[in-house]
C-alpha cells in the first residue's frame, strides 16, 4: 500500500484523479496489516507531510498518517516514539531544519493518537523539556505561534514546577527579539497575530500558575530597563502586559519603586520603553500600566524622572492620536502626563503647532468616536491654557482650531487640574523641566523661570528694554560699593550679549527679592518693581562718596547740568514730581504737598455719569483746560463708563475729587472737618513713565484680593499735562503752553510706549506674568532702534513700525504692537497692568539739546567694563564648547 501511495503521488495525473486514488488508500487504512507494513505506510505518509512539495501533498500525507494512527494505534505508538521525537527537534527531518514549524505541526497531530497511551508520560516529559530548550533558543514569532498552539492543544508539554517560572522569563526574552522584517500589510498582519499567539502562552502559565507572574515581571522589567548598547527591546513586549491581572497592579509598581536597587536611570529607560508599546496595537491595558508606574514614581518624590520623560516622549504619545487604533491608550497617557506636569508649561508647548492639524485631521474622520474625542481633547487642552496662562502668540491658533467644540466650566478645569497634579508641586523643579534651546532668531535672551518668579522676569526685561537706562547701567564705572547696582549691571550685561539663549537671574533674585517675599509663591510685579528701584535709589543715595564718581563712560557726564547733580541714576530715568493740592470750600485756604514719584498708580474709577467738569488729555493731541481756584468745582470726583484709554485713566487721576461725607477734610484753619476739593497735578514728567493700573481690590464678601479684568487700550504715543511754574513760560510761551491765574501753565510732554508687562490670571496671588516690549527710543532717535533685520531703522520710521518683542521667561518671540492691543480681546484674563512710557525730548531748551547729545552718544558700541568683559567672554566659550 506504501508503494502504491508513493506511485500515485508521483504520477503525472491530475489532482483529481490523484485525490480518488487516495480515497481508496484512506479507505482500506481499517483493514488489518503487519507492524512492517504499518511503518511503511508511516514513513511515506510523513516524508509527504513533512516534505511535500505541494499544499495538496502536505494534507495528503496528514490524512493518510492520521487514517492509519487511528486504526493502527499500538504500531503507531512505536513508531511516534520518544527518539523519533527528540531526532525531530534536535536534527529536524531531511532538509526540513529542526526550527521549521511544520515539524511542531506534525508533533502535535501525532500527539492526538498517542496522549492516553501508557507511554505518553515519558512523552510529554520530554516535550516540556524541549519546549523549555527551545524557548531558550530565541525561537522567532512563527516558530513561538506554533509551539503556543501546541501547548493551547495539551497542556502537559508545558514546563512544569519551577521550570514553569523559567519558560516564562525565557519567552519574555525571545518575545523581546520579535521584529517585523516587512513592510507589507499582509505580513505584519500576520506577524501581529504570531505575536499575540506567542505570548499567550504567558496567560496560560500564569492562569494556572498566578506565582509565576511576579518573577516574569521582574524578567520584563530587566530587559526593558537596560540600557544595552545593541537593540532596543521590541515593541511586541506590549502584548504581555495585557495578561497581568490588574488587581496586582498596584503591588507590582510598588515593589519596583520601593525598590532601591532599581536606579533612576533604569526607572526612566523602562517607562519610556513602556510609552513606546503605545504604538502597538490591539492590546489592552497599556495606558494604565503606564500611568501607574508614573504615579508610583511620584508616590516616593521621584519628580525629576517623570519630567525627563515626559519631555522625551510628549510629542511621540501626541503623534499616536492620529491612529484610531492606539488613540485610546495614547490619549490616557497624554492627559495624565500634561495635567500632572504641573511645574512648566514646556511639555504643553512643545505640541502646539500639532494641535490644528490634529483637529482638522479628527474632524475629517466623521466618526462618532472622532467627535467624542475632540470634546475630550478640547477640554484638556483648556485646562493647560488656564494653568499656563500667558502666552497669546501662541495660543490663538489652537484656540481658532477649538472654537466650534464646548469649553469646559472653570470648576471642572480646577477639578482636573487639582486630582490629576502630583503630590508635591515644589517650585524647585522648575529649573528641571526646560531643555537648552538654541538661540532664537530674535537674538534676545531669555530668562528662567526659577519658580514663580515670572513677576521679576518680566520687570527685568521691561528695565532692560528701557535702552538709555540700560546704557547707563552698563557703563557705569566705580560702583563696586553699589551691590545691587552691580548685578544689576551684570544681568543686563548677559542678557545683552551672552550667547547663551537663556541664563538665571538667581544672583538677582536673591539680592532683590524683598523680604516679606515668600520663595516660591507667586508675588505682584508692580511691587516688585517699586521695591527694586527704591532699594538702588537708596544705595545709590546712602553711598554718597560713590555718587560723586559715579559716571557714565559712553556720555562722560553729559547730562550732569545743574539740574541734575546729585540726583540718583534712579531718580534721572524714572524720578517725576507732583503736587497734591486741598482747598477747603468753607475757607478756600489752600494746603500743599509736593512728593517725587516712579510710577503713577491709575484707578480704574466705577462705571456710570461721564467725565464732566474733568481734565481731558487726548492720547495723539492734548487739549489743556484751565483748573485753578476759580474753575467751576463739580460735586464729587468724576465718575464715567467703564474706560477706554489709559488717557481715560490720567483724566480720572487728575481730575479734582470731592471730599464729602464720611471723607471731609481736617481744614487746619478752621480747625475742624470741612468738604474740601483735591487736585493732583504733576510738577515734573520722568525721562520714562511707569503707568501702573490698579487692578486688584479687596473683596470685602469674599475676603480676597480680586481682579478687575477692563480692557483698557493702551495709546502708542501719549500727552501727560505737566503744570509749569512761572519762570519757565517765558521759554516756552511760544508752545504750547497757555498763562494761568498765579503765574503758571500747563505743558504737554510727549511719551511712547516702549513696554507693557501683561498679568494673566484671575488673582494677584496667581496666574502669570509676561512683557511685550520694543527697543525704541523716539522721535529723534528711530536711526538707532533696530528693525527684525537687525539693520537700523530709517530717520522717518514711524512708532508703529518699530519691532515688538514678546518676552515670556525663557521664550523670546517677535511680536507686534497689535498683538499688545488685542490681547485682552482674544484673552480675557490677560490683561496690562503696567506700562513703561518714554519721553519725547521737544528739543527746546539747551538742557534738553545736551541731553540728546548725551543720550546719542549711548548708542555708539562701547566696551563694557574689564570684569564683565572678561566673564560674559569665558561663559560664551565654556557655552559654545
Amino acid at each position: 500500500m506504501d508503494r502504491i501511495l508513493d506511485a500515485v503521488m508521483v504520477s503525472p495525473h491530475s489532482e483529481a484523479v490523484k485525490r480518488g486514488m487516495v480515497r481508496r488508500v484512506l479507505e482500506s487504512a481499517p483493514q488489518p496489516l503487519d507492524s512492517a507494513q504499518c511503518r511503511a505506510m508511516y514513513e511515506v505518509s510523513t516524508k509527504l507531510f513533512l516534505l511535500g512539495d505541494s499544499e495538496f501533498e502536505r494534507d495528503v500525507g496528514r490524512e493518510v498518517l492520521e487514517a492509519f494512527a487511528q486504526h493502527h494505534s499500538q504500531e503507531f505508538e512505536q513508531f511516534f516514539n520518544m527518539r523519533f521525537v527528540l531526532n525531530l527537534l534536535h536534527v529536524g527531518y531531511g532538509p526540513l531544519e529542526k526550527r521549521s514549524h511544520q515539524i511542531f505541526h506534525y508533533i502535535q497531530t501525532g500527539l492526538r493518537f498517542v496522549a492516553d497511551s501508557p507511554s505518553s508520560l515519558d512523552l510529554f516529559h520530554l516535550l516540556q523539556i524541549e519546549v523549555l530548550r527551545i524557548v531558550c533558543e530565541r525561537p522567532g514569532p512563527k516558530l513561538c505561534a506554533r509551539v503556543s498552539k501546541l501547548l493551547s492543544l495539551y497542556p502537559q508539554c508545558i514546563p512544569s514546577g519551577n521550570l514553569q517560572t523559567v519558560f516564562c522569563q525565557q519567552l519574555i526574552l525571545s518575545i523581546s527579539h520579535f521584529q517585523c522584517k516587512s513592510d507589507g500589510d499582509d505580513e505584519i498582519l500576520k506577524f501581529l497575530e504570531n505575536v499575540t499567539k506567542a505570548s499567550g502562552m504567558l496567560q496560560g502559565v500564569w492562569r494556572n500558575n498566578v506565582a509565576a507572574i511576579l518573577p516574569s515581571l521582574k524578567e520584563l522589567f530587566i530587559v526593558i530597563s537596560s540600557p544595552g548598547g545593541g537593540s532596543v527591546p521590541s515593541n511586541a513586549l506590549a502584548s504581555v502586559v495585557q495578561y497581568v491581572p490588574l488587581e496586582l497592579m498596584d503591588a507590582v509598581v510598588r515593589n519596583l519603586t520601593n525598590d532601591k536597587n532599581i536606579s533612576d536611570a533604569q526607572m526612566l529607560t523602562a517607562i519610556s520603553r513602556m510609552v513606546d508599546w503605545l504604538s502597538w496595537p490591539l492590546t489592552r491595558n497599556i495606558d494604565k500600566w503606564i500611568i501607574a508606574l508614573m504615579k508610583g514614581v511620584a508616590a516616593v518624590n521621584k519628580f525629576r524622572i517623570l519630567i525627563e520623560v515626559t519631555l522625551m516622549k510628549i510629542e511621540q504619545v501626541f503623534s499616536k492620536l492620529f491612529y484610531p487604533v492606539v488613540r485610546e491608550g495614547a490619549v490616557s497617557v497624554l492627559s495624565y502626563m500634561l495635567l500632572s506636569f504641573q511645574q512648566s508649561p514646556e511639555a504643553f508647548h512643545l505640541l502646539l503647532p500639532q494641535i490644528p492639524q490634529l483637529i482638522l485631521s479628527i474632524t475629517r474622520e466623521e466618526s462618532d468616536s472622532g467627535r467624542d474625542f475632540l470634546v475630550q481633547l478640547a477640554q484638556l487642552i483648556h485646562c493647560l491654557i488656564f494653568r499656563f496662562t500667558g502666552f497669546p502668540d501662541i495660543y490663538e491658533p489652537v484656540l481658532g482650531a477649538l472654537k466650534d467644540l464646548p469649553v469646559p466650566s472653570e470648576n471642572r478645569i480646577k477639578q482636573l487640574l487639582g486630582q490629576n497634579a502630583w503630590a508635591t508641586q515644589k517650585s524647585d523643579l522648575a529649573s528641571y523641566c526646560h531643555r537648552v534651546p538654541a538661540k532664537n532668531d530674535t537674538g534676545k535672551t531669555g530668562l528662567v523661570n526659577l519658580g514663580n518668579t515670572c513677576y521679576m522676569n518680566s520687570v527685568i526685561q521691561a528695565l532692560f528694554m528701557a535702552s538709555d537706562f540700560r546704557h547707563r547701567v552698563l557703563h557705569l564705572t566705580q560702583c563696586d560699593a553699589l551691590s545691587l547696582m552691580m548685578k544689576l549691571q551684570s544681568l543686563f550685561a548677559f542678557l545683552e550679549r551672552s550667547q547663551r539663549p537663556t541664563i538665571s537671574p538667581e544672583s538677582f533674585l536673591t539680592a532683590s527679592c524683598p523680604p516679606w517675599f515668600n520663595p516660591g509663591a507667586q508675588q505682584d510685579c508692580s511691587e516688585y518693581l517699586r521695591y527694586l528701584l527704591d532699594r538702588l535709589h537708596e544705595e545709590e543715595k546712602t553711598n554718597s562718596n560713590t555718587i560723586q564718581n559715579l559716571r557714565c563712560l559712553s556720555i562722560a557726564g553729559g547730562i550732569e547740568n545743574s539740574e541734575s547733580t546729585g540726583r540718583t541714576l534712579i531718580q534721572k530715568m524714572f524720578g517725576g514730581k507732583m503736587v497734591t493740592r486741598i482747598r477747603c470750600l468753607h475757607c478756600e485756604n489752600i494746603s500743599r504737598r509736593e512728593e517725587v514719584f516712579t510710577d503713577l498708580s491709575l484707578a480704574l474709577p466705577p462705571p456710570r455719569t461721564s467725565l464732566s467738569g474733568s481734565f481731558i488729555i487726548d492720547p495723539v493731541q492734548p487739549v489743556v483746560e484751565e483748573i485753578g481756584p476759580s474753575s467751576q468745582i463739580p460735586t464729587s470726583k468724576p465718575q464715567r463708563q467703564a474706560p477706554q484709554s489709559i488717557t481715560d485713566l490720567i483724566n480720572y487721576f487728575l481730575s479734582p475729587e470731592m471730599l464729602t461725607g464720611e471723607n471731609k477734610y481736617h481744614c487746619q484753619k478752621c480747625s475742624t472737618l470741612r468738604d474740601a476739593e483735591k487736585v493732583v497735578e504733576v510738577t515734573e514728567g520722568p525721562h520714562y513713565l511707569i503707568l501702573t493700573l490698579l487692578r486688584f481690590s479687596f473683596d470685602i464678601g469674599t475676603m480676597r484680593r480680586r481682579k478687575i479684568s477692563d480692557n483698557v487700550s493702551i495709546p502708542l504715543v501719549l500727552k501727560l499735562p505737566v503744570r509749569v511754574s512761572s519762570r519757565e513760560q517765558g521759554c516756552n510761551s511760544a508752545g504750547n503752553l497757555e498763562p494761568k491765574p498765579g503765574g503758571s501753565a500747563y505743558e504737554s510732554l510727549t511719551y511712547d510706549l516702549c513696554s507693557v508687562v501683561v498679568h494673566s490670571g484671575v488673582s494677584s496671588e496667581s496666574g502669570h506674568y509676561y512683557c511685550y516690549a520694543r527697543e525704541y527710543v523716539g522721535s529723534g532717535f528711530e536711526k538707532h532702534s533696530k528693525g527684525s533685520t537687525g539693520a537700523p531703522a530709517a530717520a522717518n520710521q514711524t512708532a508703529a513700525e518699530s519691532q515688538w518683542f514678546l518676552f515670556n521667561d525663557t521664550r523670546v518671540s517677535y511680536s507686534s504692537f497689535e498683538s499688545v492691543t488685542n490681547v485682552t480681546t482674544y484673552f480675557p484674563k490677560d490683561t496690562a497692568y503696567v506700562m513703561f512710557y518714554r519721553k519725547r525730548p521737544s528739543h527746546q531748551t539747551e538742557s534738553e539739546s545736551e541731553f540728546i547729545s548725551a543720550s546719542e552718544n549711548l548708542y555708539r558700541e562701547e566696551p563694557l567694563p574689564k570684569h564683565l568683559s572678561e566673564a560674559i567672554t569665558k561663559d560664551n566659550m565654556m557655552y559654545l564648547q
